[in-house]
């Protein structure tokens, strides 16, 4: 194999892959988004028995009885679940589970006890995405035998079958979400406005996975079965960290699949041997969901500590603040020994107070923020106790709101109480708002 002939093999291999995760992908974004990721998993393998009886029915894999057989199953497992939902006898993660392990097993036994047929386990499990390559569609060449295969002598090669085949089914996905988005997202996130509106939540959930189906049968060839679940999920789940927007969110798991197969290549290049490329895929694939889920610029769970974090140094920092307040209103001295020494060190930094001979004095900047805190610290004591709260109630959640409450919600406070001079405890409510 020539070095041009192998780069060519390698972007093949590539392109299937990205066309398989992103194919799988923006479908997963609404299984992810129904609660029913599961289901994925259920169909990608409950549609096993309907590819066996349609191989044996038809003789081919490459017949469109494959196609048919897998929408069929693929329809009736989410009819079955509901079913069995609807029973009131069991949940619907149980449902689904029963439902597609029962079907699975029976694809499996099948395909086990198809000696008649060209139907091979680990292909149908695992898949060999190594191979796609070889397997090309030839335009106008001569048909000819040989060992029971079809080849054909001459003509045009226009790329693996399973290229052109993927492709198809994500053009095919991608239409049918631009044509039905507006159903789509309504039934998606509310099914009872969906049923009220009239557009049949229902029909479209199971069209949702007629295709959920039919991408699965198309993957079969190049991931198999069980990576196949992996691509449902993991890029949607990347890319609904990433987003609250429908729409980018689809688009995001679309990159995130195109993605997913390039480093996943490059993983299995990487350990060499004999590595299955389509698992490489979908560690990569989980490898991107895991920078996501630690890392997003919103949900991360870094940014999420990092932003705790913020919000708990902000918060005793106010509260350092508010205590040297009241220490001055009640006429005391303020010692650097009572605070933390990072406290007044930033403090100090930012103009809110001064040190000298080991006392603290707020600046007119430091008494402003003061007072801010203060009045929405009072203001609310009045507001809840005006609601009936207790007097010797109010003081534990003012002390947490004084942190929230901005100078436009202490205005609209302060006229609903007609401008009160002091709080339930009689403290007087300082009047200047902070600017």
């Amino acid at each position: 194999m020539t070095l041009m002939a192998f780069a060519s093999f390698e972007i093949w291999i590539m392109v299937i892959g990205a066309l398989v995760c992103s194919a799988c992908g923006i479908l997963g974004c609404f299984l992810i988004l129904k609660k029913l990721a599961l289901m994925g998993d259920a169909i990608s393998h409950a549609v096993l028995p309907g590819i066996v009886v349609a191989v044996m029915l038809s003789g081919s894999l490459n017949s469109i009885a494959i196609f048919v057989g897998a929408g069929i199953i693929g329809v009736l497992t989410p009819i079955l679940v509901d079913s069995l939902k609807s029973s009131r006898l069991i949940d619907e993660d149980a449902a689904i589970g029963s439902v597609f392990t029962f079907l699975f097993a029976i694809g499996v036994i099948m395909v086990a006890n198809a000696g008649n047929i060209d139907l091979d386990t680990e292909c149908v499990l695992y898949g060999e995405i190594a191979t796609t390559p070889f397997d090309t569609w030839v335009v106008g060449g001569t048909p000819y035998e040989f060992d029971g295969h079809t080849f054909m002598k001459g003509g045009t090669d226009i790329g693996p079958k399973s290229a052109w085949t993927l492709g198809i089914v994500l053009l095919i996905n991608i239409l049918f979400i631009f044509f039905f988005y507006k159903e789509l997202k309504i039934s998606t996130f509310d099914p009872a406005l969906a049923l009220s509106m009239g557009l049949k939540p229902k029909l479209i959930h199971y069209l949702l996975m007629f295709f959920v189906a039919i991408t699965t049968i198309a993957s079969f060839e190049a991931v198999g079965a069980i990576i196949v679940v992996a691509m449902f999920i993991a890029p949607g789940a990347s890319a609904y960290l990433l987003t609250d927007r429908l729409s980018l969110m689809i688009f995001l798991s679309g990159i995130v699949g195109a993605a997913s197969s390039v480093l996943g290549y490059m993983l299995a290049l990487a350990l060499g041997g004999d590595v299955s490329i389509a698992g490489c895929m979908a560690v990569a694939a989980g490898g991107i969901f895991a920078m996501c889920f630690f890392f997003s610029p919103k949900y991360g769970v870094v940014v999420r500590f990092a932003r705790r974090y913020k919000l708990k140094k902000r918060f005793h920092a106010e509260n350092a603040l508010v205590n040297m307040y009241r220490t001055h209103e009640l006429g005391e001295r303020c010692l650097v020994k009572n605070y933390r020494h990072n406290v007044i060190v930033r403090f100090i930094q930012q103009n809110i107070l001064t040190e000298k001979d080991g006392e603290l004095h707020l600046t007119e900047f430091g008494t402003e923020k003061a007072q801010n805190l203060m009045r929405a610290h009072r203001l609310w004591e009045a507001y809840i106790h005006k609601l009936g709260l207790p007097e010797d109630h109010v003081h534990q959640p003012a002390d947490e709101m004084e942190h929230y409450l901005t100078n436009d919600l202490c205005t609209e406070i302060a006229q609903e109480l007609k401008n009160p001079q002091s709080d339930p405890h009689g403290k007087p409510i300082p009047t200047k708002p902070a600017l």
